[in-house]
């Protein structure tokens, strides 16, 4: 009896508790909805980041750009003002062009280079062109400058930087000539209505006999 008792009771080898071999609870993991969730709203926020940065940078250059016309402006306005009506005849600016820039008529700019006879207002404005022309070239490294302000802006529409200087859009030829904007975002800024403006009646087309050629475009 005492030796079926001890058999009975001996130890079963390799027994465990019940609860040894449950797995331990594992870590709760993100599901792919929230995933996205969470991807969405950390690009959207670097969006945001972007834009503002963007738009204070913008903001910033073109304000630093203004002040370093201006400051060659000044600089400018210490020569005479019939040295100046010669540097812009030796950059190539016809006078017709010089007189809009400046809002006085071509006898008159003609006259200044004969007798003089400038007013302090017009002798600045002479210097601003040339400091214009001064940072156009050596900042934005444009060539031929008084050709460059000649150019329309975007083959869409006849508008160059004269006539935005013309129009006092002096940040708009800096803008342009920087490169920062495209040219139909200038002309947007210049005139929103620019397309309706300038929308052709004709178009290009290729003729039967493979030349190019024009047509009414409602023909």
């Amino acid at each position: 009896m005492n030796s079926l008792s001890s058999e009975t009771h001996r130890p079963v080898q390799g027994a465990t508790r019940p609860t040894a071999n449950l797995a331990k609870p594992s870590e709760p993991t993100a599901t792919v909805a929230s995933q996205l969730s969470e991807l969405t709203e950390e690009t959207g926020s670097l969006r945001s980041q972007a834009r503002y940065i963007a738009e204070t940078s913008t903001e910033l250059h073109q304000r630093a750009s203004f002040e370093d016309w201006q400051y060659r402006v000044n600089q400018r306005g210490r020569l005479a003002p019939k040295t100046l009506l010669e540097e812009l005849a030796d950059l190539g600016f016809a006078w017709r062009d010089v007189a809009r820039m400046i809002g006085v008529s071509v006898p008159a700019v003609q006259k200044w280079r004969r007798a003089g006879g400038v007013t302090g207002e017009n002798r600045r404005r002479l210097a601003s062109i040339l400091a214009l022309c001064d940072v156009v070239t050596e900042r934005y490294m444009v060539q031929d400058v008084a050709s460059w302000f000649e150019m329309p802006i975007s083959s869409l529409a006849p508008i160059t930087p004269v006539d935005l200087y013309t129009e006092g859009q002096h940040d708009l030829v800096l803008e342009h000539a920087s490169g920062h904007s495209d040219s139909e975002q200038i002309l947007t800024a210049y005139d929103p209505d620019w397309r309706d403006r300038f929308r052709s009646a004709f178009e290009v087309y290729r003729d039967v006999d493979g030349e190019m050629s024009i047509r009414p475009k409602d023909a």
